[in-house]
């Protein structure tokens, strides 16, 4: 199975976590002579990394000093969304409802001594030879496969009322 192209937003985004992942965890702030310098502390010490002159507006200054921790939060918000999102989208999988497989369920009751008897009493169908009854059943519900009982819905219609007049028979006895 082919896997999907990598969208330019997902290779943004890795790009952005393994900067976020080679750089230094520990980030801080402390005055200068020229203004507020952002530091960064690793395993080889502490570096300035950036000099937020004074006269720059608070505004932007707090934006500077809080861009690595915000960075790092939104970071771990989107991976916590990316997973509760997959954890939905696998419930909703799993909840969804399958097809009904006619065609199986088809075969199946053609084997069984009920049916046949409703076959035979109801239908008029020579139920002496399997092949008799297979024909049979193609022709009552207007098909070549019993295969179009899944794919035909019109088909599939006419299966499920031919099971419900059984059933109704059945109870009937």
């Amino acid at each position: 199975m082919t896997e999907p192209a990598v969208s330019a937003n997902q290779k943004r985004m890795d790009a952005i976590r393994s900067r976020a992942a080679l750089a230094a965890s520990d980030w801080g702030i402390m005055a200068g002579e020229r203004g507020l310098t952002l530091t960064a502390a690793g395993d080889e010490g502490t570096e300035t990394v950036s000099v937020i002159l004074d006269d720059a507006s608070i505004f932007n200054r707090e934006f500077a000093i809080a861009a690595p921790e915000d960075l790092l939060w939104l970071l771990d918000q989107y991976t916590n969304l990316a997973e509760h999102y997959r954890r939905i989208v696998g419930q909703q999988e799993r909840n969804r409802p399958r097809p009904k497989k006619y065609a199986a369920e088809c075969g199946m009751k053609c084997n069984e001594r009920d049916f046949l008897d409703f076959l035979f009493t109801c239908h008029g169908v020579d139920v002496s030879d399997k092949e008799r009854v297979v024909s049979r059943i193609r022709t009552m519900l207007r098909i070549t496969s019993r295969a179009e009982l899944d794919t035909d819905d019109a088909a599939a219609g006419r299966w499920r009322q031919l099971v419900a007049d059984f059933e109704n028979w059945r109870k009937s006895r």
